[in-house]
């Protein structure tokens, strides 16, 4: 079920600041890995008890809304990382994410961060910060273009 697991973790980017010695301790803790199948919810909008930070390894998965169920908001694939907003600061999910197929996914809950070695925990919050800064600046220059600035006055 997880054979393919060394190879997955070397290939996703989310994980390529971590040592081979820091992988292998990852994959000593088989809790950390979930398979979903297809159309299985791995977040459900407005829960509250799940604060888990997920990383897709394997497959793919659609994000939605209980408001337009039918419209895909974005689709998550290999090396995607989503469910830091609840993993950091505890909030209901935002939003659903359904596998749509088979996949294989890296799962933190956050009450498990510091429970692992403290170079891990490390590790795992500068890989959030990075994620989380790129998001601003993508967000910041989605913005604050010049394209966009013109479609505002526009209006």
């Amino acid at each position: 079920m997880y054979g393919n697991l060394p190879s997955l973790l070397k290939k996703t980017q989310f994980f390529e600041r971590f040592s081979d010695e820091e992988k292998k301790a990852l994959l000593g803790m088989p809790h950390f890995f979930s398979n979903f199948r297809t159309g299985e919810f791995l977040i459900r909008e407005n829960e509250k008890d799940d604060n888990a930070l997920f990383v897709i390894l394997q497959g793919s998965a659609s994000v939605t809304k209980n408001s337009n169920p039918k419209q895909l908001l974005d689709t998550m694939v290999a090396g995607n990382v989503f469910g830091e907003i609840s993993f950091l600061i505890q909030i209901p999910r935002t939003s659903n994410v359904i596998a749509l197929e088979d996949s294989i996914c890296f799962v933190l809950k956050s009450n498990k961060l510091d429970k692992l070695p403290f170079q891990l925990q490390i590790k795992f919050r500068d890989c959030l910060i990075d994620i989380l800064v790129k998001r601003l600046i993508h967000l910041d220059q989605r913005y604050t273009s010049p394209a966009v600035l013109e479609d505002d006055i526009k209006e």
